[in-house]
């Protein structure tokens, strides 16, 4: 999001704070709308990122998840970037991103015996499309923030949340994860209190409730004078509110749903220092659409050094051993001071649960 690229400006110095002053000569500002109109390949290279916590390379635990390895994944490709919302299918391998400047990311993932990701083949990248059919036109009409995908007949159906004019548009295909790209989107409707939401702080987080055939919305932070996030779930037509209490200074940024029902959060702060911390928690299945407000369980907070940007994706998935696999991605705003990271773990879900009895 555009305003963590100005606190970076700001700890970058006077190069850096130039671009911020004429923000029109940003990549991410124009160049993506005039880049592309339908859907193309594009070529993503990758570097591997063996260690988390480069300071203790050996180290593979990181509170409830297990590192299994990641990615910087880098394109000349001006679509490229801005990824902001993650999902994941068949083990895993498969990715589905989409970018904050409205666009589609398909890719498939390679790993190796170990589930360490090894690179990223077959990419391709799409303008989102409106009801017409059509991309997007200005920042306004075009920022997604979160994607959701969920089995839909004998085809798929993605979910994705925008802010500035915030709503939720449904995409479908028969045709699998590419059969997307051209879709035109169709709204859902959304109640008033998430259309009023502050023009930054929208829907960064959904997720699907696959038991229950519900949609979890999550606002990126709370409304002003608020003390907690606002957050809701959609059952059929109807939906419930609740909040989540978010503490120290972190803003939700995604969100997905565990085999047990309960909801992982990513959660991304920038620092004093013009550093991003990432943190994932846990919300129990229990707990969601009570209309109470719920205090996450911390899973895993980075520390000053771990391999982190502004990490904005996550994903959740099984492994072919029945693990359970989380994966993120971060969103590099178009900036040259940031990086696209994939970033690939394994969740103790015994030790999850413990938490949660």
């Amino acid at each position: 999001m555009r305003r963590w690229r100005l606190g970076l400006l700001a700890a970058a110095g006077a190069v850096a704070l130039a671009t911020a002053i004429v923000p029109s000569l940003q990549p991410g500002a124009g160049a993506v709308e005039a880049a592309f109109t339908v859907p193309r390949s594009i070529v993503v290279e990758t570097r591997p990122i063996t260690a988390l916590r480069p300071s203790d390379p050996m180290r593979r635990r990181f509170g409830d998840l297990e590192f299994l390895g990641g990615l910087v994944l880098t394109s000349r490709d001006r679509a490229f970037g801005g990824l902001s919302g993650l999902r994941t299918l068949d083990h895993g391998r498969d990715l589905l991103a989409i970018g904050d400047e409205g666009s589609w990311f398909v890719a498939r993932l390679t790993e190796d015996a170990s589930g360490r990701p090894t690179g990223v083949e077959s990419a391709l990248a799409a303008p989102l499309l409106d009801e017409q059919g059509r991309p997007f036109r200005g920042k306004v009409n075009r920022d997604a923030e979160s994607v959701t995908i969920r089995r839909h007949g004998a085809g798929l159906e993605a979910r994705v949340g925008f802010e500035h004019r915030h709503r939720i548009l449904a995409y479908r295909s028969d045709a699998g994860l590419g059969g997307l790209l051209s879709a035109p989107g169709r709204a859902i409707p959304v109640p008033s209190d998430i259309r009023a939401l502050p023009p930054n702080s929208g829907l960064e987080a959904l997720a699907d409730v696959p038991d229950a055939h519900a949609l979890v919305a999550v606002a990126e932070d709370p409304e002003p004078g608020a003390a907690a996030n606002p957050a809701w779930i959609l059952s059929g037509s109807d939906w419930k509110r609740f909040r989540i209490h978010v503490t120290d200074g972190y803003s939700i940024t995604d969100a997905a749903v565990l085999p047990s029902g309960d909801l992982l959060l990513l959660e991304r702060r920038l620092t004093m220092f013009g550093q991003f911390a990432a943190r994932i928690a846990r919300v129990a299945a229990d707990d969601l659409g009570t209309g109470r407000t719920i205090e996450p369980a911390v899973l895993y907070e980075s520390e000053t050094g771990d391999e982190i940007d502004n990490m904005e994706g996550l994903a959740v998935d099984t492994a072919d051993d029945g693990s359970t696999l989380v994966t993120l991605v971060s969103d590099d705003n178009f900036f040259f001071l940031q990086r696209t990271l994939l970033l690939r773990f394994r969740l103790d879900v015994d030790r999850e649960k413990g938490r949660a009895n």
